[in-house]
């Protein structure tokens, strides 16, 4: 079931309104890491926002695939050892 109940987070220095979401905690946390990228992106004074949020998008999602690959790994090494 979907929560429709609006939250508030700050991502790249904007107030952003989110919804949708039936676990707004997670929501959050995940809002936390791309406002950290973003403002990591951001430091130097000369990358635009929508440029930060770019750059944070690709970064994030390589490391999701960098943890998937882990996760595949070690899932056949356990796999390995219990035959």
């Amino acid at each position: 079931m979907i929560n429709n109940n609006a939250i508030s987070v700050k991502i790249g220095g904007r107030d952003i309104s989110l919804s949708g979401s039936d676990e707004p905690e997670k929501l959050r946390q995940a809002a936390a890491l791309v406002d950290r990228k973003m403002r990591e992106m951001m430091a130097n004074g000369k990358t635009r926002w929508e440029s930060a949020a770019l750059m944070a998008a690709l970064l994030l999602a390589q490391e999701v695939a960098e943890a998937q690959e882990d996760n595949t790994r070690l899932r056949r090494m356990l796999d390995e050892h219990a035959k």
